[in-house]
């Protein structure tokens, strides 16, 4: 399965609510938005409008070159959402539960929308509709303003958004002919559905990918769609609900149709898509991925690609930093500017926006949950050195556009002002959340991204064959397991330089930077209000240290960067003595999708031993690898083209108009 990828930006407020077609200013030509009550949301994906020029236009009032019977007359192939009294975003989230799929019984999108639109209604009228079309290519087709009701879904329609995915639906060998040529090699599958049996085609990949980004956008706007299909047993359940109004989620026409006619999307592949919504991206491009994969062959690939990514850097490494001191994460080269995204759904749960001596101190910490065998997991994923845009109602960030109400002036205040600010927003996977800012630290220099992942409870069995546990609560803000010391230790004297970390993570022994990499270390978070400055200065092991350089290497490596406060803590479930268990974010990302898709991807045996202190003191800190810049590579970062970057789309010229019967009914 391609990659879901390339989350360029063009999201931003419009600024009048739609009131009819005619009212919205939407520019012409190829984008990546669709428009929610007027208001633009960047999917990823190619997106064609009904207002551009290669659109389609589920406005019109007209039939396409056809005449008689409703033809004759003018049809609004939409109408008003019951419930809906203003078209805002607000009301119309209040209303939206449901995302319906369907397949067309067609082989492109030019053929689906004449098909859509001339058609007579069974209630009387001419024309259905559906908000969204995927073509074969993965292009996005948007008919309507997702405040309409569109005549897709029967009783569904005031609380659903419908797409229509291309495909023809049942196999029927003596048609083949008319069909294009990819229809002679396209999968096919069996599917029973409300007791029948049908030979189906299954969908293209590029349609796969693109219905993921829809419905990951469609989960970010409309609260009430919840991320779940209808099930029994733990299978999907594809037979009509009894009670279709009240299921509140991702559905298919079977599952509504009353009279059990319909039977698409057919050959769907549901749990795909369930499995996909737990799916977990890379916070930045790392080389040629985004989206974390779901094979065992690119997911080895994009391990190498992502521990390639971390260990390049000059410092940064997962779990020390220079002077012994913590490093809960790992550093992450990327374009100044570039997208950050969030690594899985979850809540945005605290923010900065600040800068110290030219180097970004902003970040944001997500609060995540995922289900392992059979259980809630809970995980915090924290992103720093991030750019943050000012909160406005023109900023591309959703979660900061949000803090631009008037109601929210209180936490609008604190993050202008640059305090830590407790938040509470909902964040969908791939879903940006800053930009990637500069540091200006010692020999760190430069756009880069902090990222980490920590737990509150221990790692779980589904996790325990990849990660081996070290204890080290007592320790402080320095390290002091002499198993971990003495695996970057070169010359013995206790002391841990960015030189001997430099020689770790790129010489030639692989089998050390593998134990480090499956390392999850129980300690008190080097970030937290705990660790002051007054702690600092009394470490035994700086007692030797003049006190001058204590205090400076205190101002440059941890105080800028706290966050952790108990109303932190209060508020997002952290403990309150800032004891996590901490993981290499890029191993525990790897080892989270190899268990969702069930692909067993090797890890060595050799780990770090747990327990043995490191008694002795230091003679001294290296506080040049934090104070002093060092000369740096300074050519401008190269990435290879995302795997999975979707399609141009088409000119409705280059589409051929193929008119065959329908064939989504029994």
């Amino acid at each position: 399965m391609c990659l879901l990828v390339n989350f360029m930006l063009r999201v931003f407020f419009l600024a009048l609510l739609l009131a009819t077609q005619s009212s919205i200013a939407v520019a012409p030509g190829r984008g990546t938005s669709i428009i929610a009550a007027g208001q633009e949301v960047d999917v990823g994906r190619t997106v064609v409008l009904w207002t551009d020029e290669q659109g389609f236009n589920g406005y019109e009032k007209r039939c396409i070159d056809q005449v008689g019977g409703c033809c004759d007359e003018d049809w609004d192939r939409y109408t008003t959402r019951k419930g809906l009294t203003h078209r805002t975003m607000a009301d119309l989230q209040e209303v939206v539960s449901q995302f319906v799929l369907h397949f067309d019984g067609c082989v492109n999108s030019r053929s689906c929308f004449k098909s859509m639109h001339n058609r007579t209604r069974p209630s009387g009228g001419c024309g259905l509709s559906a908000h969204f079309m995927i073509d074969a290519d993965g292009t996005i087709y948007q008919t309507l303003d997702l405040a309409e009701r569109a005549y897709h879904a029967e009783q569904e329609n005031s609380i659903s958004v419908g797409v229509e995915m291309c495909n023809r639906g049942r196999y029927e060998p003596s048609e083949m002919s008319r069909l294009p040529a990819e229809y002679r090699t396209r999968p096919r599958r069996e599917v029973v559905i409300n007791g029948f049996t049908y030979d189906a085609y299954d969908f293209r990949p590029e349609q796969y990918d693109s219905l993921l980004a829809l419905t990951r956008t469609l989960l970010r706007i409309f609260p009430k769609i919840k991320p779940i299909i209808p099930e029994e047993g733990g299978s999907p359940y594809l037979n009509t609900l009894a009670d279709p109004l009240d299921f509140h989620g991702i559905v298919g026409h079977l599952h509504v149709d009353l009279q059990k006619q319909k039977w698409d999307p057919g050959a769907f592949n549901w749990r795909w898509l369930t499995r996909a919504l737990q799916g977990f991206s890379f916070p930045i491009q790392l080389r040629a991925f985004s989206e974390v994969p779901r094979t065992r062959d690119d997911l080895l690939s994009a391990r190498k690609a992502a521990f390639f990514s971390s260990e390049e850097r000059v410092t940064g490494f997962f779990p020390l930093a220079p002077a012994r001191l913590w490093h809960s994460g790992v550093h992450l080269r990327g374009l100044r500017g570039a997208p950050v995204s969030a690594p899985t759904r979850g809540r945005l749960v605290a923010a900065r926006r600040a800068e110290v001596n030219g180097s970004s101190t902003s970040f944001v910490l997500i609060r995540h949950e995922v289900e392992l065998d059979g259980r809630p997991f809970t995980f915090y994923s924290l992103l720093a050195h991030l750019s943050l845009p000012p909160p406005s109602e023109t900023n591309p960030l959703e979660w900061m556009r949000a803090l631009a109400k008037p109601e929210r002036a209180g936490e609008r205040f604190s993050l202008e002002s640059g305090a830590v600010t407790l938040l509470d927003e909902r964040i969908e996977t791939g879903d940006i959340v800053g930009f990637l800012g500069r540091v200006n630290r010692g020999s760190e220099q430069g756009p880069e991204l902090h990222f980490e992942i920590f737990t509150v409870e221990k790692p779980p069995e589904a996790l325990e064959r990849t990660f081996r546990l070290m204890k080290a609560a007592a320790d402080g803000p320095i390290a002091r397991r002499a198993a971990l010391i003495g695996l970057v230790d070169k010359n013995g004297d206790s002391q841990v330089d960015a030189s001997e970390l430099r020689d770790l993570f790129h010489g030639a022994d692989l089998a050390k930077r593998q134990a480090l990499r499956r390392l999850v270390v129980l300690h008190r978070h080097e970030w937290g209000d705990r660790t002051t400055l007054a702690e600092f200065m009394g470490l035994r092991e700086l007692s030797g240290i003049p006190e001058a350089e204590r205090r400076r290497i205190y101002e440059v490596a941890i105080k800028p960067y706290v966050f952790w406060t108990d109303a932190l803590a209060r508020h997002a479930g952290l403990p309150l003595n800032q004891v996590i268990y901490s993981y290499n974010p890029l191993t525990f990302l790897l080892s989270l999708s190899a268990y969702a898709t069930q692909i067993d991807i090797p890890w060595p045996r050799e780990g770090v031993a747990d327990g043995g202190l490191e008694p002795r003191r230091l003679s001294y800190v290296p506080s040049d690898d934090w104070l002093r810049p060092t000369l740096s590579d300074s050519k401008e970062l190269q990435l290879p083209p995302l795997i999975g970057v979707d399609l141009q789309a088409k000119r409705k010229d280059q589409i051929p108009l193929i008119e065959l019967p329908p064939t989504d009914q029994r």
